[in-house]
């Protein structure tokens, strides 16, 4: 009898039925505790997204990591932006006699997050104002671009220039290899150095350090377009339209500032680990890490 109910148990647990159960189970608890996680997420938005997150501060300036999908300043007073989070989250930096109520010195795009440098005086605004528009400031963003390239390091120099389709607005801009479309192009160029090759939600994908020389609106959204790259998710100069990803990806990730008030050299965490993007983002293959990047790009 009881050899028979032994039969029958290990009979049971034998079947595909038990895992199927098993498996069913699991699910329900994975899915239990995602929507657990984002009840907590959500109650803790409206906190994270009411301040910006500081990077450095002095007498001088205010470095702050930019949220992706942020204008800096609107003249529309009713649409959120840095300038709106700021003025509630430092008055004292107010500046009255400003129409955007803060020395913004250099500009993110919209989708770009990262690095931004905030003078909190005339002085120290001039001073950087000047490194910008003499090139001297050492600029470095990461990104993920559609594809494997079939290169570890490139210099893009390419003129860029106003879309005529895009005159009126800042929707656009376009290289000179358009040339019917391109007005009023000046030189721009590019550093590309690869990090990681890998894939992203299942396609290929490369991760890059980019260091612009040039300043030029989109530059390297452009750049990484012309060259057969785009950026993930970047919707604007995607020949098929990228809407599946989060966001775009691209962020201002180390910013050196020499100056005669007070040097600044600041760096934000990587925003584009395998962990932070929740494991869509999976490299297959290192070829440069961060800590020497920065030598290299430099170097060439």
């Amino acid at each position: 009898m009881i050899d028979e109910i032994v039969d029958r148990i290990v009979q049971f647990f034998s079947t595909g039925l038990v895992e199927k159960i098993i498996k069913a189970f699991l699910v329900l608890c994975d899915r239990f505790v995602n929507f657990i996680l984002s009840l907590c997420e959500g109650n803790n938005y409206k906190k994270k997204d009411e301040t910006v997150d500081v990077l450095y501060t002095s007498g001088n300036f205010l470095v702050i990591n930019k949220k992706h999908d942020l204008l800096i300043n609107s003249n529309d007073t009713k649409k959120k932006t840095v300038q709106t989070i700021m003025r509630k989250q430092f008055p004292e930096y107010v500046q009255d006699n400003l129409t955007h109520d803060f020395y913004f010195a250099h500009r993110l795009d919209f989708a770009t997050s990262g690095i931004l440098c905030i003078p909190l005086n005339k002085n120290a605004c001039k001073e950087v104002c000047q490194v910008f528009e003499e090139q001297r400031a050492r600029k470095y963003y990461l990104a993920l671009l559609r594809g494997h390239t079939d290169f570890d390091e490139e210099v893009i120099d390419i003129a860029i220039g106003e879309d005529v389709r895009f005159k009126d607005t800042s929707k656009k801009m376009c290289t000179i290899l358009e040339d019917e479309l391109c007005q009023n192009p000046r030189r721009s160029i590019t550093k590309v150095l690869v990090l990681d090759r890998g894939y992203y939600n299942g396609k290929p994908v490369t991760k890059v350090l980019l260091r612009p020389i040039t300043g030029r609106r989109h530059q390297l959204r452009l750049h990484c377009s012309q060259i057969g790259h785009v950026i993930v998710g970047d919707y604007t100069y995607s020949l098929k339209i990228d809407t599946s990803p989060p966001r775009m990806f691209l962020h201002a990730f180390r910013l050196v500032l020499a100056n005669t008030i007070e040097n600044l050299d600041i760096q934000t965490d990587d925003p584009f680990t395998e962990k932070a993007l929740k494991y869509k983002w999976k490299v297959v293959e290192q070829v440069n890490s961060i800590a020497n990047a920065f030598d290299i790009i430099d170097s060439f």
